[in-house]
Parts: structure tokens; sequence; C-alpha cells
């Protein structure tokens, strides 16, 4: 343990400053992939969205009393027989491309080869939609309803938003393979192949065999958005799916481990919150077999973060432990500093503002009595329930951490354990080549590197840890942008694990997660253009009902957050109406995620590849 005197400098304002933006680094905005752009881009985006779609349906509605020509209330073809449109959802999408185009972060050559690549690809795959419901209504084959076609087309445009940004935004390049390659468990496809078809039977069976309840669901907008069907079945099959999960974690609890392992802390500017976590490990450690030895590694602080952790460190009972000094900015940089020292073959990863719950490091370390397993992380409380902000992100944890990712556990396809609390062995990590540097994300793509070598992950919400939860609306954006932009980061990254058919992650989980972060950032600028197509030009739209809207902010997710809630805690329901409202404002931090993503300038007798310099896009406009 590292002697240091017991003299500390007192706090003072450049302290306080410090406390106040500790959450700022040089990982919020990695230079070479993303610009920290103000809150104005994204209020821009919306306001434009907006105005386009007030001009765009003012100039339809001029035209058609002008008797000039008719324009149908959609971008459709071939509909004569197949329905009405209720909601001009073609046209949403046409507008949304258009407008991030505009806003994208790069100049006006690139902006415009970002337009025509939306809109070029989006507008190929509604004509051939079109043009193959025609010929199969002509020929009596089928008919696909206007509905059904719009629907088709919109699941096409959550698939075609980001390929067109990991094509054109500056990203990581591929990292190198890992020297053995995955091969996806016979079992586990089994288990989510069977999960899949009793979801779909499941559904099928409820709205047919219910039809009378489905239908008064849908009248109170519980079921609806882009069909009753779809809501169903993904509930179903997660449901499915977390039983399993919950299943595979029960037969874990027979095993016993404990061996010696470090924590490794990465702490910068945490002088207001490292001795807490220094605390909480020495107390996690009373009853823990294993010995336990901590480093801290003091990442380019400004505060006085190494003098309280040596403070904290000498007040240790059960837990030996040293302060790094890591003088160069980055989490990653310090994360693998502190992989170099370490010794110990496994490794407790936790953040500098969390505190681990009693039974954490046994819980999570029994699971590596597996040889498989190469990454394992736990629950992430909030460490208070005062704000507004802590108690949307309790549900948030019951949902992401208690539900979904146990559900991912259930067929080996946890793709990412938080860096707030996770376990490795250090064999492992050398061996896919320690964290990257320079990104968002790193302990995903840690976990997903060691996929892609042949370990597994494995969530365990036994293992309870308590995290910070950001005490202003600053952070909180910091935090979100952060998070939802690594999503482009991992991929890139990453992207021979895309469709690679050797992993449960790059097969599945990962093609999930890109459409699902379009599906988050249109959800805002969606409800926005329903309000003005519903309000403003209720008149043109006759059929719009409100129900398909409400139920893409309430819905079945809506009833399985309550149920979710209801086995965690029942307490924490009343919590549910905030943190539906907490879904739009993250779909706000999701669409500014993407509009601070970086694309290279492009000259019309430039290749359309041109990578940045570092800092270069500072002198973008």
């Amino acid at each position: 343990m590292t002697n240091v005197s017991q003299d500390r400098p007192p706090a003072g304002d450049s302290d306080h400053t410090a406390i106040v933006d500790h959450f700022r680094s040089v990982d919020s905005a990695p230079a070479d992939y993303a610009v920290d752009r103000p809150a104005s881009g994204t209020n821009g985006f919306l306001v434009t969205l907006v105005g386009l779609s007030i001009l765009v349906m003012c100039l339809r509605t001029f035209l058609i009393h002008s008797e000039l020509v008719y324009i149908p209330r959609d971008l459709v073809l071939f509909s004569e027989g197949r329905g009405n449109v209720e909601f001009p959802l073609r046209m949403f999408i046409a507008l949304f491309f258009l407008t991030y185009a505009l806003f994208a972060y790069s100049n006006g050559w690139r902006r415009l080869f970002i337009a025509v690549s939306l809109l070029g690809k989006f507008a190929i795959f509604c004509l051939v939609v079109d043009i193959l419901s025609g010929l199969l209504q002509h020929a009596g084959i089928v008919s696909i309803s206007m509905f059904a076609g719009q629907m088709i087309s919109g699941l096409a445009a959550l698939a075609i938003f980001p390929h067109t940004l990991l094509r054109q935004a500056q990203l990581p390049q591929q990292g190198p393979l890992p020297g053995t390659a995955a091969r996806i468990p016979l079992s586990s496809f089994f288990k989510l192949a069977c999960c899949l078809i009793i979801a779909m039977v499941g559904a099928a069976l409820a709205i047919h065999v219910f039809y009378p309840v489905v239908d008064v669901l849908k009248s109170w907008a519980i079921l609806g958005g882009i069909g009753a069907g779809v809501f169903l079945m993904q509930q179903i099959l997660a449901s499915t799916t977390a039983v399993l999960g919950f299943r595979t974690l029960r037969k874990s609890h027979e095993l016993h481990f404990a061996p010696p392992a470090a924590i490794l802390v990465p702490a910068h500017n945490e002088a207001h919150s490292i001795g807490a976590t220094i605390a909480s490990v020495d107390e996690g450690a009373a009853t823990y077999p294993g010995r336990i030895h901590l480093y801290v590694v003091n990442n380019a602080s400004s505060d006085t973060t190494r003098e309280i952790a040596e403070e904290a460190l000498r007040d240790c009972s059960h837990i030996t432990g040293e302060v790094l000094d890591c003088p160069t900015p980055g989490k990653a940089i310090a994360l693998n500093m502190g992989i170099d020292r370490i010794r110990e073959e496994f490794i407790v990863r936790i953040d500098a503002d969390t505190v681990i719950g009693p039974g954490c490091l046994e819980h999570a370390m029994r699971h590596f009595a597996e040889p498989d397993v190469g990454c394992v992380g736990g629950i992430p409380m909030p460490a208070e329930e005062k704000t507004w902000m802590d108690k949307c992100r309790l549900i948030e944890v019951y949902m992401r951490h208690g539900f979904f990712q146990v559900s991912l556990d259930g067929y080996d396809g946890v793709m990412g354990i938080p860096g707030m609390f996770a376990v490795y062995r250090r064999s492992q990590l050398l061996e896919v080549g320690g964290m990257v540097q320079g990104m968002n994300g790193e302990d995903t793509d840690i976990c997903m590197r060691l996929t892609a070598a042949g370990y597994r992950s494995v969530a365990d919400p036994n293992a309870v840890y308590y995290s910070e939860t950001p005490a202003s609306y600053a952070h909180l954006l910091e935090q979100r942008t952060r998070w939802f932009r690594s999503i482009y980061h991992l991929t890139a990254r990453n992207r021979a694990m895309l469709f690679d058919r050797q992993t449960m992650v790059g097969t599945f989980v990962l093609p999930f997660n890109l459409v699902n972060a379009a599906r988050r950032a249109m959800l805002a600028p969606l409800i926005l253009y329903a309000v003005v197509a519903g309000v403003a030009f209720q008149s043109t739209f006759t059929s719009m009902r409100w129900q398909p809207v409400v139920a893409t902010l309430l819905g079945m997710s809506m009833i399985m957050t309550v149920v979710v809630c209801l086995i965690w805690r029942p307490g924490s329901v009343k919590y549910v109406p905030m943190y539906l409202v907490f879904r739009v404002l993250r779909s706000y931090f999701t669409l500014g995620s993407t509009l601070s993503l970086i694309y290279p300038p492009m000259h019309p007798r430039m290749p359309r590849r041109v990578r940045l310099r570092r800092g270069a896009s500072a002198a973008l406009p």
C-alpha cells in the first residue's frame, strides 16, 4: 500500500468547478470521430423538420385545391384497391433523411451526397415494394395493403439510416481480428429459434383467438403502432428468452470460485466519489475468500483525486492497494496502463463513481469457474432515488439490465457489459489486444472482441452495484450522447462481426441494436410530425387515428415495464409514467448523438471517403 503524507490541500473554488464538471473528459467527444455540438444542432433539426413538414403539407393542399395535379396522401404508387393511407409515414422518413443531411457535420458537398444516398436508397426500395405489390394485386395472387407496404418501407428505413452513417461517417477502422474464431453453439441457435417460433405462434394465436380483446386494446392505444402482431411477438420473444436466461443463471449459483483478484479503478477528477468506491471494495472484500489488491489509476486529474484515494486506502482493513499516475487523458489509456501493471489473472474493473454491494464480488467471480466465460457484469442500481433522473434511471435499469440483458443471457447474446463494473481474465484481455483507445464504447468493444475469440459474456443481476446518476441536465446530455454514439463506433471497429454467422452477437444482437438506435433517433421527430399532420392538417388526413401514435410511446412496452417493475420492486411502478416521458428525451439524445458524428468534407473531384486528420473537425462549419 502506498505510504503518503496525511496532509491534503483544502478544496477551493477550482475543486468545486472540477466537481461540477467532473464528467467532461477527452472521452466525451473523441477528436477523431465526434464533435461536441451544442444542443442548438438537435433543436435546429427538430425546428427544420417541423417547418419542412408544414411547408410540404401546405404545398400538397394548395396543389389539390387548385386542381393542377393529384398528389397522394403519402409517397406511394399503385394504391388502387389496397386501402387508404392513414398516416404519411414515407413522407416523414423522406423529410427526416433530408433534414439529417442538412444538419450533418460536414461541408455542403458531403451533405448533398448524404441526402442523395439516404433518399435514393429509400426511393428505390419503396419503388420496388410498390411495383411488386401492384403486380401481385393485378395477378390476383395476394393483396398487400397500403398499410403493410408503408410498414415494410419503414422497417427498411431503419436499416438504411445506420447503413448510410456507417459507410460515410468518419469512424474507427476495423480492429485486428482475434487469433481464434468463434462458432455459434448449436444450443444457442436452437434456443433462439424455438423462442422465435413460440413468439410468432403466440402472437398469431392471441390476435385470432382473442381478437375482441386485441381490438379493445388497440382502441385504448395499448396495441398499435406498427401492428399488434409485431408488438406482441417482440414482447413474447423477450419474455421467453428471459426465462431461459434466469434458468441459466440459476445453474451458476451452484458454482464456487474465488481466486485472487485485482480491482482496477480509473479515476479522472473523481475526488467527490473515489473514497466511497474504495470503502465499498474494502467492505465487499470482507466476505470474499480470495485476496484483493486495488489499483487506482489517477488519470490526469486536476483535483485531489490522488490524495483522497491514498487516504481511503490507508483506512482499508481487508484489501491492499496503490495509486498509479497516468498523465495522458483517456479512460482506455488509464485502463491499459493498469492492465500492464497488474499481475493477478482476474481483473475487476470498477468506475470511480461506483459502489459495489454486499456479495457482488462473489456472485460475479463464480461464473469464471466455466472456462469459456470472458466477461461478467451485474446490475447498476442508481445510488439514490431523489431526483427525476434517479427515478427514471431506476426503471431503465430494471428494464435494460434486469430484463433484456437477462434475456440475452438465455442464448449467449450479451453484446456488452457496462464498464461501471466488469470482471475479466487478464490473459484474455491481452489476447484480444486490450482496451481500444480514442473512441466511445471501449467496455462493449472488449466484450465483442472476446465474443469473436470464442468467449461469452454473462450479465448477472445478483451482482448488485450502485452507480452515480447524473446530477445535472448537462451531465445527462453528455453521458447519453456518448453512450448512444458508441453503437456506430463499435460497429465500425467490429464490422467483420456484422452478420458473420459465427456469433449470436454478430448475427442477431448487433444488427438489432443498430436498427433500434435508428428507431430511437426517429421517435421524437415522429411525434412532432404526427402532431403536425393530425392537428394542423386534420382535414387532409381524415382517417388518421391517434391510437397508433400513442401506442408507439405506450403500448405493450408500457405493460412490460409495469410487469418487470412489479417483479423487481412493486413500489417502483409509480415512476413508470415519468420513465415513459424520459424515453422521448432519450430519443432526443439519440438524435443528437448521430448529429455529433463527423463526416469527412467532400469535393466533387475528390474521392468520397476522405479521412480527416486528428483535430481537423475544428475547421468544419
